[in-house]
């Protein structure tokens, strides 16, 4: 598998999105696609110190990682993400700089390491000053607690006003973002469930273009829309542009989902259009190794053309 730029490290051109581990994923299971993913060159691994609170506590996916990555021993071979900021259960909403140093000690402690490559700032904190949290993110840095720090769910003028205050500070600032973002794209009638929730816009994806800044895309895969139509959230737009990649993918005998993911690691080739790092999970391995095919799938300029331009 290829590797990209991500703020210096290097990082593998898919992510693996352990949202799931723990919890709707047993451990059987997310041993096996970690397995997996490593086996089929992977390197870039995606967790949060809430997740899955939804459906636990929110320290499983932390926790079942950890437990992986002591088992295997392979720590300093992978690129560890994860974030701060996102309510769990009442507690740890915010970025105030008690919550950023609270919570990289339990992520450490929970994910059996004395460092994260990569930690974002889950959603913005308008009710902190951007100041005290860019100082925070800064100090982890200096104390080789983090790497690198990113934005998740952040409008691009916030994004842009954080790395502006870290500039004139003298801090470390944002390296990436992470954001909704798939083949098939929202209608404007249909605004997200929650508002962070947004899919990537032309003007995000041409701001972090000019900034050469990666995007890691989440939800990619539209929760298994591409695989079972039923499956997709209401503001997806099919159409046409559905008929493409559906059309395209049968020709070439591959799934559409493996098509999403050729897709999105050759973006780069495009004008207009940043690194995409598409970031994705599966319950099991063999589907999991079935979507993580598409970064073998040649596409060529004019493919490439006609799946963007559908």
């Amino acid at each position: 598998m290829k590797q990209t730029d991500f703020g210096g490290l290097r990082v593998s051109e898919v992510c693996l999105g352990a949202m799931n581990f723990g919890t709707s994923t047993d451990e059987k299971n997310s041993f096996e696609v970690l397995d997996a993913f490593v086996e089929g060159g992977g390197n870039f691994i995606d967790t949060s110190n809430n997740y899955a609170h939804w459906l636990g506590t929110g320290d499983e996916s932390e926790t079942t990682l950890g437990k992986w990555l002591r088992l295997r021993g392979n720590r300093d071979k992978l690129i560890i993400a994860t974030k701060v900021g996102f309510d769990r259960h009442g507690k740890g909403q915010g970025l105030k700089k008690e919550q950023i140093e609270y919570w990289i000690d339990e992520s450490l402690r929970k994910l059996n390491t004395d460092y994260v490559d990569v930690y974002y700032a889950h959603t913005d904190d308008p009710t902190t000053p951007l100041e005290e949290t860019m100082e925070a993110f800064d100090s982890l840095v200096k104390k080789g607690k983090v790497r690198v720090i990113a934005a998740s769910n952040y409008d691009v003028w916030r994004f842009m006003d954080a790395n502006l205050v870290a500039k004139e500070r003298g801090f470390v600032s944002f390296q990436a973002m992470q954001q909704r973002f798939s083949y098939l794209q929202s209608s404007a009638a249909c605004p997200p469930k929650y508002k962070y929730n947004e899919f990537t816009s032309r003007e995000r994806l041409r701001f972090l273009c000019d900034r050469k800044l990666p995007l890691v895309a989440y939800s990619c895969l539209a929760g298994g829309g591409y695989a079972d139509k039923s499956r997709f959230a209401p503001d997806y737009v099919l159409g046409s542009r559905y008929d493409t990649l559906t059309e395209m993918a049968a020709d070439k005998g591959v799934s559409a989902n493996a098509l999403v993911v050729a897709w999105m690691v050759n973006l780069y080739r495009v004008k207009d259009y940043p690194t995409v790092i598409p970031l994705f999970a599966s319950s099991n391995a063999r589907h999991f190794t079935e979507n993580l095919s598409g970064c073998e799938i040649e596409l060529t300029d004019e493919e490439m053309e006609t799946l963007t331009k559908a």
